[in-house]
């Protein structure tokens, strides 16, 4: 095997096993006790044909190989999940999330998702890639990008950019979300092309509401008063059932914990 092939080789191995440890890990889990019987119905299937007769015993001596890698990728995507999940649990200020790395703030942004009921997958671009995270949920495909910006304001070139990678993707919605703040530029860009942003303050309220609530996707957070009950900020809200079930109302930013309201 020549130096190109070896390395396009190795490319490809690392591309699958980075590919199955974006899988949940329950994923992984299920492909390793499969590998056998499947290894089998190969094997059967090959034996039964005439020319590929001789491989069948290559499957079945391969068939550990690749449940090992599946398990080894389950088990590290576990750890990994595990990390992230305490890396949202411990950092839910707005000054603690500007405190962790840009990598962590993706897979933060992407906890944050999955805590509204999203399929999230980490994309490998790096810190100044197009697209961050790719989420599925209702049969609708959403690009985020992430900037950990501290100091900066992010600029109408990044929201357009995001708007390209959308349109060559076929994404149905972008949401662009920031540690820091937005020009007016950006936020008019925005809004003409239905993109979400995200700013600090929005990412705070956010990780603090209700996970059935999609707020990232829908409605931008709007924050006024302060909860009669234990006096955090309110969040519009609409009611969903019962007398008033269409109306808007203000709701406390700690649903369910507090259920403190205000009529509008």
């Amino acid at each position: 095997m020549g130096e190109d092939s070896r390395r396009e080789f190795l490319a490809r191995r690392s591309s699958i096993i980075e590919d199955l440890i974006e899988l949940p890990w329950q994923v992984g889990a299920v492909l390793a006790f499969l590998c056998y019987p499947g290894a089998l119905i190969i094997a059967g299937f090959m034996a039964s044909n005439p020319i590929l007769k001789g491989l069948a015993s290559v499957v079945l001596l391969l068939w550990p190989l690749f449940s090992i890698l599946c398990g080894l990728a389950a088990l590290k995507s576990f750890i990994r999940e595990r990390k992230t999940r305490n890396l949202f649990k411990q950092n839910q200020s707005i000054g603690r999330i500007r405190s962790i790395t840009w990598r962590q703030f993706e897979s933060y942004v992407g906890e944050a998702f999955r805590q509204k009921g999203y399929f999230v997958v980490e994309t490998p671009d790096g810190p100044d890639g197009g697209v961050d995270l790719v989420l599925r949920k209702d049969g609708e495909k959403t690009y985020v990008q992430c900037k950990h910006w501290k100091a900066y304001k992010v600029g109408v070139e990044k929201v357009r950019a995001l708007l390209g990678s959308m349109t060559a993707g076929g994404a149905d919605h972008g949401v662009l979300v920031t540690t820091g703040h937005f020009t007016s530029s950006a936020i008019r860009f925005g809004q003409q092309h239905g993109i979400k942003l995200v700013n600090g303050k929005d990412l705070e309220y956010m990780i603090r509401i209700s996970p059935e609530e999609n707020v990232l996707i829908s409605e931008p957070i709007e924050v006024e008063m302060d909860c009669p009950i234990c006096k955090s900020a309110m969040i519009k809200r609409m009611a969903k059932k019962g007398k008033n079930a269409g109306q808007q109302f203000w709701g406390c930013s700690k649903f369910p914990a507090c259920k403190g309201t205000r009529n509008i």
